[in-house]
């Protein structure tokens, strides 16, 4: 039985990843441990990243797809990260320890330094922002072939469901996001295919480019979703202090993607419903996830009191 993503940190699995990829065993160095365990690897001279991961947080299916997106963006010019295929051509490989299946993929290194809202450079935020709008105009492009996606509406009733078993305010929050979705449209200029885990520490400035890792979890859904990662888990004193930033960072977006002034009243909606879709999941699927030490009180008082307005 299977009772943690710490698993894969032990033994030989990840011994076993690194050899089909063509790397030393030796050179293997834990780096965190997220949605996936990830280490830090040495192959063909270069320094790469493995990513182990087990089937019940994504099938090989959805990893498969994920993977299949990244490489055609990077492919198309956009600012992603690199998948590496094994020595055997597979994105994707199972490592099998007992009765137990994990499955592993490679991603190149990105150069640069990561972004976490300590700098105070002007052009590092509208390089995100260009960045980001740059990967939503290629995704529309993008046709899936025989690989599926979710879509929000996959995520969202999910969501509802465990949130049926929790308390007033938690329902009563679940209720307003939903009334308020049911009143927006869908267009081919706001929705599409995006990255789903475009955030703090996952996107790397080089000095003229910004550039995002992997992606975790490409679902179709309004691009406002991939705009407001950036600014999940912020209360409103700690965004009232990143405003000038936020604006920085909307601004490089706009010079691709124009995004008009009325639609910046739908972002705090967008941040309200993916922290509480994170909420609930991470509360009910904490030893699936290998989130056993979250805070969830944290992340509570998140949705208690949530940022209203986006006035920048």
């Amino acid at each position: 039985m299977w009772d943690g993503l710490h698993q894969a940190k032990q033994g030989k699995i990840p011994e076993k990843a690194a050899e089909l990829w063509g790397a030393d065993p030796a050179s293997l160095k834990f780096v965190s441990m997220d949605h996936d365990v990830i280490f830090r690897i040495k192959t063909a001279g270069k320094t790469r990243y493995l990513r182990i991961t087990h089937p019940l947080i994504r099938s090989q299916q959805e990893l498969t797809a994920a993977i299949h997106f990244q490489r055609y963006l990077f492919a198309t010019g956009a600012p992603i990260c690199e998948p590496i295929a094994s020595l055997n051509g597979h994105d994707v490989e199972k490592i099998r320890q007992g009765k137990t299946v994990w499955l592993a993929y490679v991603n190149e290194e990105l150069q640069g330094e990561a972004i976490h809202f300590e700098q105070a450079d002007k052009n590092i935020y509208e390089a995100w922002g260009r960045s980001l709008a740059h990967l939503h105009r290629v995704a529309k492009s993008y046709h899936p072939d025989n690989h599926q996606f979710l879509y929000w509406h996959d995520v969202w009733e999910e969501a509802g469901r465990l949130a049926e078993n929790e308390d007033a305010m938690i329902r009563y929050e679940y209720k307003a996001i939903d009334d308020w979705l049911s009143n927006i449209d869908k267009n081919q200029h706001e929705f599409g295919l995006i990255h789903g885990n475009h955030q703090r520490g996952r996107v790397f400035y080089d000095g003229e480019t910004v550039r995002l890792l992997d992606m975790h979890e490409p679902v179709f859904h309004w691009f406002f979703a991939d705009l407001t990662r950036p600014f999940l888990h912020l209360s409103p004193q700690r965004f009232a202090q990143m405003k000038e930033k936020a604006r920085w960072f909307l601004d490089g977006y706009s010079v691709i993607q124009p995004l008009a002034e009325e639609k910046i009243a739908y972002l705090p909606w967008f941040v309200r419903m993916q922290n509480l879709e994170q909420y609930l999941w991470k509360k009910n699927l904490a030893v699936v996830s290998g989130f056993e030490n979250v805070d969830l009180a944290a992340m509570l008082e998140e949705i208690r009191e949530p940022v209203r307005s986006w006035e920048l």
